[in-house]
């Protein structure tokens, strides 16, 4: 019987076609080796529209060679919240489908490398500056919609403070990005505060500066995130006005892992970049 394919089952359903893949087997040769008489049964499973039980892990642990424990763990927690109401389905109207599968893999998440010449990492806002990237860069219908999906912003973050392990961020910014005076001079120079805060005293979160000098770098494709996860898979999102991309083959998580590589060597060191924040916050303040 069909289920709603919510982020949990479509993330599980991902790791699954990764197992599969790496064996070399088809869908076809997977359901022969699970045991399953309908041999569409894994294209369900993959595709998040067919649930997969507690009790038969073990056996998907077994054909599918699954033996590490951090990946056995996370597939039984996404099997275990599977039905849970995702943030599409608690926040209609203000979070479509593929924002609500980010900020529920951003949940399972280890590690997250974030770059966008654009705007800051939503976790690493403040709420002025918050406001005004939501008020200027989104159409909404309403002003009640803002304040649900500011209010939604709210409790995700708080999620996010108090899950355990704490996500480790790695964010390159643009120098520009920093002195674009998004919400007014004291809103940016609040958010660059903010920044020096966070570097100063944050052992979860690494941030360094792309200066202007750099001249042209990796980044100039455009924004991305990388994230990994405790089963040792990443995933690659794009992100774009009216939709979200996410890459899971390896060969594209490799292409945009060497990118972040690159922007992290021509970006400035920790020190050097407290220095520049401290720069452009005094800049601010005049």
């Amino acid at each position: 019987m069909p289920v709603e394919p919510t982020p949990r089952r479509r993330r599980l359903g991902t790791e699954i076609r990764r197992a599969r893949e790496a064996l070399g087997w088809s869908q076809e040769e997977a359901a022969q080796q699970l045991g399953y008489k309908a041999l569409s049964t894994i294209s369900k499973i993959e595709n998040g529209t067919q649930g997969v039980k507690l009790q038969v892990l073990p056996h998907f642990f077994e054909v599918l060679q699954i033996h590490e424990e951090a990946r056995r763990s996370q597939w039984r927690e996404l099997v275990r919240r599977a039905a849970e109401p995702d943030w599409h389905q608690r926040y209609q109207g203000v979070v479509d489908d593929p924002l609500s599968d980010y900020l529920t893999e951003i949940e399972e998440a280890l590690d997250l490398f974030h770059w966008d010449p654009g705007v800051l990492h939503g976790l690493l806002q403040v709420p002025e500056y918050e406001r005004a990237i939501i008020e200027g860069s989104r159409a909404w219908t309403t002003a009640d919609d803002i304040e649900r999906f500011i209010a939604m912003r709210a409790e995700h973050r708080q999620v996010m403070a108090e899950r355990q392990p704490p996500l480790k961020i790695w964010a390159v910014i643009p120098e520009g990005l920093l002195r674009q005076e998004v919400g007014g001079r004291p809103a940016a120079r609040a958010q660059v505060e903010h920044l020096i805060d966070l570097l100063r005293g944050d052992p979860n979160t690494t941030i360094q500066i792309l200066p202007l000098s750099a001249g042209a770098h990796a980044g100039m494709d455009g924004p991305f995130m990388l994230m990994s996860f405790a089963t040792g898979s990443d995933t690659v999102t794009i992100e774009a006005t009216r939709a979200r991309l996410h890459l899971t083959d390896s060969e594209s998580v490799e292409v945009y892992r060497t990118t972040s590589n690159h922007l992290k060597s021509d970006a400035l060191g920790q020190k050097a970049s407290l220095s520049l924040l401290k720069t452009i916050a005094k800049e601010l303040a005049s």
